[in-house]
């Protein structure tokens, strides 16, 4: 009963998942506009939601009035409860994971970088330390919150409440292929997403951007600030919405750009025409 009627709020087959399975998932209102972008997460009792913190309260509210209590209670867990291992192939984490086999956990897709999300729903299984140390045992790397958003902008995805809000179509993320099943019932928002996917268009869309190549012996300059605009022969085009200075690649960003500039192009500071900044495809991991 509970999935069947998640499935009437969640962009994902959700009905589809058998336990152990996950899917990326889009919560949207009437009108098609982000509520959240959960993780969706099978387990033999329990149908898990992974949601950043900016989008909890959209989302509780939004069940609230669409999901009957008696029939699909709803518990917050916390933002504690889970692990995030980047990183680590899989075959290596279940070689030294074996106290953990209670435990939920999830495969990261291809697109999220290698590793795994665990999540801890009680206090009778393992804990962090303990999944952790094991992690560290089976060659595994934990890294901080600054390099796992390093690691998500180069990848190229997205994280609500910061690349997605409510002023954003799902089409404009590019976040439809993974999160969006065409061929399962009606859900709240389905109609407004179907219009665009098989007869329209979006405006903008999620590129990433990199600094021009600066002249030999100079250095590129710090990373766009979340927010600025950019411009292209005056015209402002678009706007940063995160940046990191990445070991890999320099400073780079994520921005909505309007849908006629493509990777190749090139855009400026609106503040700073003489800086130079290049349209890239996503991931940057790709290039």
């Amino acid at each position: 009963m509970a999935a069947r009627l998640l499935g009437g709020l969640l962009s994902a087959d959700v009905e589809a998942l058998l336990p152990g399975d996950s899917a990326l998932s889009f919560v949207l209102t009437p009108k098609g506009r982000p509520i959240a972008v959960p993780t969706v997460v099978r387990t033999e009792d329990a149908i898990l939601l992974d949601v950043t913190r900016a989008a909890l309260p959209g989302l509780l509210d939004h069940f609230g009035t669409y999901l009957p209590p008696r029939f699909a209670p709803l518990t917050v867990l916390g933002d504690a409860r889970r692990v995030s291992l980047l990183g680590l192939l899989p075959t290596a984490l279940m070689k030294g994971l074996d106290l953990a086999g209670d435990v939920p956990r999830v495969t990261r897709a291809p697109e999220e970088g290698s590793g795994m999300d665990f999540y801890l729903l009680s206090g009778d299984g393992p804990d962090r330390e303990a999944i952790e140390h094991a992690a560290l045992a089976a060659g595994g790397a934990i890294v901080s919150p600054a390099d796992y958003e390093t690691c998500r902008i180069e990848l190229g995805v997205p994280r609500f409440g910061v690349d997605i809000t409510a002023d954003n179509l799902p089409q404009e993320t590019g976040l439809v292929p993974r999160a969006v099943s065409f061929d399962k019932g009606c859900y709240t928002g389905q109609e407004v997403l179907a219009r665009i996917h098989y007869r329209g268009h979006v405006n903008r869309h999620l590129r990433g951007i990199r600094p021009v190549e600066p002249p030999s012996g100079e250095s590129p300059g710090p990373p766009l600030e979340s927010g600025t605009e950019l411009a292209r022969e005056g015209r402002v085009v678009g706007a940063v919405t995160s940046s990191c200075s990445s070991p890999r690649f320099g400073p780079i960003g994520l921005a909505y750009l309007r849908r006629e500039l493509g990777p190749g192009d090139v855009v400026e500071a609106a503040s700073d025409p003489s800086t130079a900044w290049l349209v890239s495809d996503l991931p940057f991991t790709s290039q």
